[in-house]
């Protein structure tokens, strides 16, 4: 068990995350300058153009020195999927000055001796946008469009940085302490982080940058991992800290009625949901997923637009109307089997299921699609509701915690009766070996379910 010296400097660590405060700074409402260099300038068009084809092979074209055929950057639009190429111009030392018609052509004869041949050209400076420019690489793609060659754009620094506002992790990963000091002036006068772990601390909260937390900045921390050990989490003790994390949220929120709330989980679903309870629906939220794909442990904020449609729907699978259980299953990150569910509830009950098209990790990444699962949650909740308002609800979810937390706050405090939310582990058996009723009073018996033969 961790010491409780060491708790508070992993209390300290959590409240900084990384990537919280800068997530609320606009890219556009600054003219961010552009890098000091034309080499830091060509890794940024590398990095920027590869999160924009969705190409995370894209290439930096030989090294300075050789004869690089115009391109500087090249990889495949995943849209297309045709070659593109990027030149920076700026290696010159006319680094930060505006491209001119001239040397557009030229390059662009250059670019066509590149093999195999391009589908669209960029031409990418640091400086401002000329009218002149971008009016000779419309006439040059006119040109090309009747020889069957590539398109031809240019690319100024606003451009640049237009496009940025779609690729945070670039904009994190080149301009981070610029990032950070305008999080400090845009930072939201009144923000609730809740930093939330209950599995083993493997250090992901612990890659932070020393910023201080502002005025009106609020950290509601639960680490229940000293809990966790050999794969299996303690759930008596990991839900005592859980009721102070409850109990905290909601004295913020009481304190603080219009302050926004950010959620970083890496805990069980039953206590993520369980986190959300605290949170009514109504209030502005922030949810973030951990990047497993990252080995220094980043948080990605989903996105504020609609994002694809991931298809949700609610399937009645019938069972006894009326009676005293049902249970919900939610598909998101995989499905729910019903073989494991029936090993924990032996007796007939009301089968609902919400799930998307089709269930697996990593597919969310938009608010707006969280709050259509949710919602449809909230729909089946309320049907079983309408239906018996005694009936206990068994909630078995595969769920990312941004799901998680949002499945959470539809539960009613006064509306619904019982709502259970059940853990899976394949070292349980049965899998779904305990559950936290979400709506049960905090300390009371039947808070806690855990299965007993």
């Amino acid at each position: 068990m961790l010491s409780h010296t060491r708790l508070r400097v992993l209390a300290h660590k959590v409240c900084r995350i990384k990537n919280l405060r800068e997530s609320t700074v606009s890219i556009g409402a600054y003219q961010i300058p552009p890098p000091t260099d034309w080499q830091a300038f060509e890794r940024f068009t590398r990095d920027l153009f590869a999160a924009h084809w969705k190409d995370p092979a894209a290439l930096m074209h030989g090294r300075t020195g050789q004869a690089q055929a115009g391109v500087d950057v090249y990889g495949v639009n995943s849209a297309t999927g045709t070659l593109e190429g990027v030149q920076c111009k700026g290696k010159d030392g006319r680094y930060k000055h505006s491209v001119s018609t001239d040397e557009l052509r030229a390059e662009v004869q250059k670019a066509l001796t590149f093999e195999p041949p391009l589908s669209r050209y960029y031409l990418v400076t640091s400086g401002a946008a000329d009218v002149a420019v971008q009016k000779e690489a419309r006439l040059i793609t006119e040109e090309h469009a009747a020889e069957g060659k590539f398109s031809v754009q240019v690319f100024s620094w606003d451009h640049l940085l237009t496009m940025l506002k779609d690729h945070r992790k670039v904009a994190r990963e080149h301009f981070r302490s610029l990032l950070v000091a305008l999080s400090e002036i845009d930072a939201p006068a009144e923000l609730i982080a809740i930093c939330h772990q209950s599995f083993q601390n493997a250090g992901l909260f612990g890659n932070v940058d020393p910023v201080a937390a502002a005025d009106g900045f609020h950290q509601v921390l639960m680490d229940a991992s000293p809990f966790y050990e050999g794969g299996v989490l303690d759930a008596r003790g990991a839900l005592a800290l859980q009721r102070n994390l409850h109990r905290d949220v909601v004295a913020q929120l009481h304190a603080n009625p219009r302050a926004t709330v950010a959620y970083f989980g890496i805990a069980h679903i039953p206590l993520a949901m369980h986190a959300g309870t605290a949170v009514s629906s109504r209030q502005p939220v922030r949810l973030y997923e951990l990047d497993g794909a990252s080995a220094s442990g980043e948080w990605n904020p989903l996105q504020d637009d609609d994002g694809p449609d991931l298809g949700v729907e609610l399937i009645d699978l019938g069972g006894p109307i009326g009676g005293p259980d049902a249970v919900i299953q939610v598909d998101v990150s995989a499905q729910v089997a019903k073989s494991d569910i029936d090993q924990t509830i032996d007796r007939p009950y009301r089968h609902l299921v919400v799930r998307i098209a089709e269930p697996k990790r990593g597919v969310i990444t938009h608010h707006e699609q969280t709050r259509a699962i949710a919602n449809t949650f909230r729909r089946a909740l309320d049907k079983i509701h309408n239906e018996n308002p005694t009936t206990t609800q068994h909630i078995f979810a595969a769920t990312p915690m941004s799901v998680s937390f949002r499945l959470g706050q539809m539960v009613s405090q006064t509306m619904h009766r019982s709502v259970r939310a059940y853990n899976y582990s394949q070292r349980s058996t049965p899998p779904y070996f305990w559950a936290v009723d979400l709506v049960a009073a905090d300390g009371q018996p039947e808070q806690l379910w855990i299965w007993e033969k």
